[in-house]
């Protein structure tokens, strides 16, 4: 069953499939020996460079040592003649990598079908990726091709877990080093509570590893060449494992759950057959390059921003230009809950990608300019997508996008409460994960408009959030604070789970977008705009006439110069519509002391609370200067 696998063409071609996008198509499925830079090469004699639909094969014999190598031809290609003297060059090679921007000099006279004796395959390089990265992506991928197993396609692991499944009737879990879930596939309804925990929480409970760990039954899977039995104990199934291993070092392991009356013979056979089929696909997963993460969240990020050339970006992320799609924003989550996440919205839809994203409401629409200086997402429609371990700049709000994809057309209700079920036992008890939800769209280039929608929504919810104070287990306090806040949410044993929909919190939503525009309007003024903390003077170098955001600023400066509380008590006052008498017991002051405070906002700003138009500037500047 086993046979000696060569990384082929075919397979390098599908591997890097959105890193580099076929130009030609390929005749001969040529095995490959190596990659190289072009300029590493020597290149066909100038006498023979004829077109390579004339040059002979007598001509080409001379790029023999051509023969199965990739090369990167970095040279720009600026035209029609160009791209035939570059076919010239490396006839005979398997194929050639061109720089992003070569088809379109793609005419009517170019072989659109690569010949290994002759013309290379056309492959171009997308612009998410580096020559650099390029080269190191195809050669992890050229030596992990060693070994594989006759099976049906088994190119990534949630596929080989299916058919180990199929083929043995064993529920199937593949997992790395770590202990953490890679891909499972399961076979009937019923689920033994560890490997129900292990499916839920992504990762094997810290208990069973513990107690596996003191058996010594891990210790002997990590010295182990063959399949490790554990018999059966109580309602826990038998199991059968076994280490992948690549030049001896434990890269992941097999495990398989079955109940008595599967044959644990054959069983044995297949999971060392597997085990021999997984290894290159383990190393393609384990051993993926650092860019690939990036290329990926810039590729989202493109999506998010309504580029006008979407090719690159969905053949990168396999996404079809047709579908259901929607987009999920997320608050920041730490690194290590990103892949759980990740694990259970895969579950829960047909696809999910995810990245982390940095967002920062725009200016009015079709201005594609920013508030922050830099690409965001607002309405002007940008984006800057960015490592979510970085800070984000001022104004600039982290959010972990996840654009998923959906078997057949769902509402944004739907949506909210199938991610509720589905995160919900996943979550620590002390967690508290905020989301909003974007209209749901039917074409990839609709995408950018549900984003946008999900990042103001899931900002107005944790906004609701924080100013319900969050709610205990009581169910009544529980209904109690989604009224208030209009979301929706799931808590008990598990952590807390918010989300809504642009419909739960519309109200708020237009607030973030009114004090978006206001910052856009107060950054285009003339002596107005935001002014770092640091570099804010005192409430006489700052009036009313700096701008939207001055009153506002002014407060802030002078509550950080005496310590005091002007800006909150402004805050509490307008919370409250200007009862006295509820904004002092919320303060817990004297309504006399309240009046003593408004009273020096109003020296400070030159603005009063009691004259309409004063007043709305100062609920405009408040406003404002919280989103900034």
């Amino acid at each position: 069953m086993t046979e000696t696998a060569s990384p082929r063409l075919s397979r390098l071609i599908r591997d890097t499939e959105g890193l580099l996008l076929p130009l030609t198509e390929m005749a001969d499925d040529i095995v490959v020996a190596r990659v190289e830079f072009g300029f590493d090469l020597p290149k066909a004699p100038t006498a023979t460079r004829a077109t390579p639909q004339t040059a002979s094969l007598a001509e080409a014999a001379g790029h023999v040592a051509l023969a199965g190598a990739v090369v990167l031809a970095t040279e720009p290609v600026h035209s029609r003649a160009g791209l035939d003297a570059v076919l010239t060059d490396y006839a005979g090679a398997a194929a050639l990598v061109v720089p992003p921007g070569t088809h379109s000099h793609l005419g009517d006279g170019v072989d659109l079908r690569g010949s290994g004796g002759h013309i290379p395959v056309l492959l171009e390089r997308s612009p998410h990726v580096t020559w650099s990265e390029i080269l190191v992506h195809l050669r992890q991928l050229v030596e992990g091709a060693t070994s594989a197993v006759a099976w049906p396609d088994v190119d990534d692991l949630s596929a080989l877990a299916a058919v180990i499944a199929e083929t043995t009737g064993a529920s199937i879990t593949i997992e790395d080093p770590t202990s953490r879930v890679l891909a499972h596939a399961n076979l009937g309804d019923e689920l033994d509570e560890i490997r129900r925990e292990t499916i839920l929480s992504g990762a094997i409970p810290d208990w069973r590893i513990a107690e596996l760990e003191e058996s010594g039954f891990l210790d002997t899977i990590r010295r182990s060449t063959d399949v490790v039995e554990r018999p059966a104990e109580g309602t826990s199934p038998a199991r059968s494992v076994i280490a992948l291993r690549s030049e001896g070092e434990l890269i992941g392991t097999i495990w398989a759950a079955y109940p008595a009356e599967v044959d644990p013979e054959p069983l044995r056979e297949v999971l060392r057959d597997a085990a021999r089929a997984a290894l290159p696909v383990m190393l393609r997963t384990l051993r993926r390059s650092p860019f690939e993460k990036r290329i990926r969240r810039e590729a989202l990020g493109a999506i998010l921003a309504g580029s006008a050339d979407l090719g690159p970006s969905a053949t990168l992320l396999s996404l079809p230009f047709s579908g259901s799609f929607c987009v999920l924003a997320f608050t920041e989550v730490a690194p290590d809950r990103e892949p759980v996440l990740r694990f259970h919205l895969r579950a829960a839809f047909a696809d999910a990608v995810l990245a982390h994203v940095s967002s920062a409401g725009a200016g009015p629409a079709g201005t594609g300019q920013s508030r922050a200086g830099s690409a965001s997402i607002g309405p002007a429609g940008a984006v800057s997508a960015h490592a979510g371990a970085g800070r984000a700049a001022a104004g600039e709000r982290v959010h972990l996008a996840a654009l998923v994809q959906m078997s057949e057309p769902t509402s944004a209700d739907q949506v909210r409460d199938h991610v509720i079920a589905a995160l919900r036992r996943s979550l620590p008890k002390t967690e508290t994960l905020c989301f909003g939800i974007g209209t749901p769209v039917d074409r990839l280039d609709a995408v950018h408009r549900s984003w946008t929608e999900a990042a103001y929504v899931v900002d107005a919810v944790q906004s609701s959030t924080e100013d319900d104070g969050g709610a205990n287990d009581d169910d009544g306090e529980e209904t109690a604070s989604r009224k208030r806040s209009g979301t929706y949410g799931s808590q008990g044993a598990h952590g807390r789970i918010v989300g809504a929909t642009i419909r739960d919190v519309a109200a708020r939503v237009v607030g973030l977008q009114v004090a978006d525009v206001l910052l856009f309007a107060d950054d285009q003024s003339i002596g107005g705009g935001r002014v770092p903390v640091g570099q804010r003077g005192s409430a006489d170098q700052r009036g009313p006439g700096g701008g939207v955001l001055a009153p506002a600023q002014a407060l802030a400066a002078h509550d950080e110069l005496h310590n005091g509380s002007l800006l909150e008590t402004l805050r509490v006052y307008f919370a409250t519509v200007g009862n006295s008498a509820e904004a002092s017991r919320r303060l817990h002051v004297h309504t006399n002391s309240l009046r003593h405070r408004l009273g020096r906002i109003e020296e400070i700003t030159g603005l009063s609370t009691a004259e309409p138009a004063d007043r709305l500037w100062l609920e405009l500047s408040v406003l404002a200067f919280d989103r900034s």
